[in-house]
C-alpha cells in the first residue's frame, strides 16, 4: 500500500469517526487536530509523517468507545 492510500484510509477512519468541527476561520478539526479539507470541515486531510499520530488518536477513540459500551452494560 501506498503512503498515498494509507494517509487516506486513515482519513477515511477519521471521517467515520466524526466530521471535522472548525472554528470556521481555519481547516483544523478541533476534536482531533487534523486538519480539514476546507474552513467548513467537509473531510479531514492527514499530510506524511501524521500516520503514527492517526493511528494512536484513532486507537484512544476506539478504546473510549468499548469502556463506554462496558460502563452501559453495567449500568442495566
Amino acid at each position: 500500500m501506498s503512503m498515498v492510500d494509507e494517509l487516506t484510509k486513515l482519513a477515511k477512519r477519521l471521517d467515520e469517526d466524526h466530521l471535522p468541527e472548525t472554528n470556521g476561520r481555519m481547516a483544523i478539526c478541533r476534536r482531533c487536530g487534523f486538519r480539514a479539507v476546507s474552513q467548513a470541515g467537509e473531510h479531514h486531510v492527514l499530510i506524511e509523517g501524521q500516520t503514527p499520530r492517526a493511528e494512536v488518536w484513532l486507537g484512544g477513540r476506539a478504546t473510549a468507545n468499548r469502556l463506554t459500551k462496558a460502563r452501559e452494560a453495567l449500568d442495566t
